[in-house]
């Protein structure tokens, strides 16, 4: 019975989101294509604190699911930047 309680705790916290998360979206200049997308997405990915990254090439938009408390906008925007594309402000 207390292996089966245990694995339920496991089970459900290894999906649950860190209370600590916040999402923030970006509105990025200079996208054009998928390849541009999949650029900044693996960018993001790569900074410590990220865990969901979707950006879209259509709309412009990146919406990036991360703990604030690693991993503050300001590092966002300067992933983005450094690949060359601009990000319109808040």
């Amino acid at each position: 019975m207390a292996v089966a309680a245990v694995a339920a705790v496991v089970a459900s916290s290894a999906c649950a989101a860190p209370a600590a998360d916040t999402t923030t979206e970006l509105q990025i200049g200079g996208m054009v294509c998928d390849s541009c997308s999949q650029a900044l997405t693996a960018a993001l990915q790569q900074l410590e604190g990220v865990h969901e990254v979707h950006v879209d090439h259509v709309s412009g938009k990146a919406v990036i699911r991360h703990d604030p408390a690693r991993c503050a906008r300001t590092q966002l925007v300067a992933a983005v930047t450094r690949l060359g594309y601009s990000v319109a402000a808040p």
